[in-house]
């Protein structure tokens, strides 16, 4: 096992409270070629070349070294374009290393669906790097369902870069897997831009979750906000953090960052901090993060009405995360993740 560290925090704290940092042991990796190798030779994206995103350097990295899917996705200027990609790794196929270049040109749209499934009884290893490049007054949703098994190591890194009226929205679906490591940087570089993110997590056992978003406010009257809701379950732990930075310069700016952590047993484990740095006054933000167990009084009002404590917990998490969900639209897509959240919750019962 190699260890790498990533998910650094924007401003370090005490190192006792283990938040600055997170050490990520990587397996040995075989190089084995995914079953599709997707296009040749992936170039950089000149916008990303001075920019620092990533879960790590060492990170992206190994998925340079390794890569053995890389695709491309470009909307025509003034087009809608939609794309879908399912991922299923298993016995055989246990390694992807991933890469999307996402590209919208100047009033377009473009949406793009990667959907990661995974089986079998061998370890899996998945190191996916996502980068959007939104032009000016064009529209970008990128969703990312991860419904992977208990066996599955995961490192996501999204970095996002918009210019003048663009708009990007990230929605993440994190569900089962053994680790897990996102890191999510939007550079919100043109005026009026907007970056959103809308994601659900959902860890039991002894899975574990480390997640990292920043949010860079860099142009004026820029927009943004991050919403995260999760539950963990068993003996999961989950560690959050989240910052909202406003530059100088970034005049009329307002942005806000919440998470939200359901605790369905004694026995996890939830950290979350919040960070927001600011660097001009004329700027409104806002932060929030809560942590705790299901509400004792509408678990009572449901049980009164002839509920199961079973049914009340599964439809106080249903409800939380119907949000996030019901942005997928697509029907089949929402009954699969639905179906998902459900089993991890039948799971646990």
């Amino acid at each position: 096992m190699n260890k790498l560290i990533g998910n650094e925090i924007a401003f370090k704290t005490f190192d006792f409270l283990r938040v600055n940092e997170a050490e990520i042991e990587i397996p040995q990796i075989k190089g084995k070629s995914y079953r599709e190798v997707g296009e040749d030779n992936p170039g950089e994206i000149s916008e990303f070349e001075n920019i620092k995103y990533g879960i790590s350097n060492d990170v992206l990295d190994l998925n340079r070294k390794y890569l053995n899917y890389y695709k491309s996705y470009t909307s025509e200027e003034g087009k809608t374009e939609e794309a879908f990609k399912l991922f299923e790794l298993d016995d055989e196929y246990s390694e992807l290393f991933d890469l999307h270049h996402i590209v919208a040109e100047k009033d377009s749209k473009l949406k793009l669906v990667l959907d990661y499934t995974s089986c079998g009884s061998s370890e899996k290893f998945r190191n996916t790097v996502i980068k959007v490049l939104a032009r000016e007054n064009s529209e970008v949703e990128v969703f990312v369902i991860a419904r992977d098994d208990d066996k599955s190591l995961v490192l996501e890194s999204i970095g996002v870069y918009t210019e003048d009226h663009a708009r990007v929205s990230v929605h993440q679906y994190e569900l089962g897997s053994a680790r897990l490591y996102t890191n999510y940087k939007c550079e919100l570089i043109g005026e009026y831009s907007e970056g959103n993110v809308n994601s659900i997590y959902f860890d039991q056992k002894d899975e574990y979750i480390n997640m990292n978003y920043d949010m860079i406010h860099r142009g004026k009257k820029t927009e943004s906000d991050i919403l995260v809701n999760g539950a963990l379950k068993g003996r999961s732990s989950k560690n959050f953090k989240s910052n909202l930075q406003f530059i100088e310069g970034a005049k009329g700016a307002v942005g806000s960052e919440e998470e939200y952590s359901i605790l369905l047993d004694d026995t996890v484990h939830s950290i979350s901090v919040p960070l927001m740095l600011a660097h001009e006054d004329d700027v409104v933000g806002n932060h929030a993060s809560s942590s705790g167990k299901l509400d004792g009084n509408q678990i009572f009002y449901l049980m009164s009405r002839g509920i199961s404590y079973e049914e009340a917990e599964a439809l106080i998490v249903e409800s939380k995360f119907s949000g996030a969900i019901d942005a997928l639209e697509d029907e089949k897509l929402k009954d699969e993740v639905w179906k998902a959240v459900r089993e991890i919750i039948k799971r646990g019962n």
